[in-house]
């Protein structure tokens, strides 16, 4: 099997059936084209859709924690100086 992370589309096009997707990585070198049944891709769309949008929320959440954790460090690193003396 093989994985490949895709940062943008840049490319789309169709023949007969058939729906090619060209892409790139985080690297400008690591192109890829996918061709995908044009059937297939229809059907999937609703749920490619579901996804993308929860994974949007799931980086929206983590980014979040990430912050107000963050800010509770503070406070606490904060507060245990505040109470000291030289």
């Amino acid at each position: 099997m093989n994985e490949a992370f895709i940062l943008k589309t840049i490319s789309l096009h169709t023949s007969a059936d058939v729906v090619h997707i060209e892409s790139i990585g985080y690297d400008q070198d690591e192109k890829m084209i996918i061709e995908w049944d044009a059937r297939s891709l229809l059907e999937d769309i609703p749920s490619l859709y579901r996804m993308a949008q929860q994974a949007i929320k799931q980086g929206e959440e983590y980014e979040l924690k990430k912050y107000v954790d963050f800010k509770r460090q503070l406070a606490d690193d904060w507060k245990g100086k505040r109470g000291r003396k030289k």
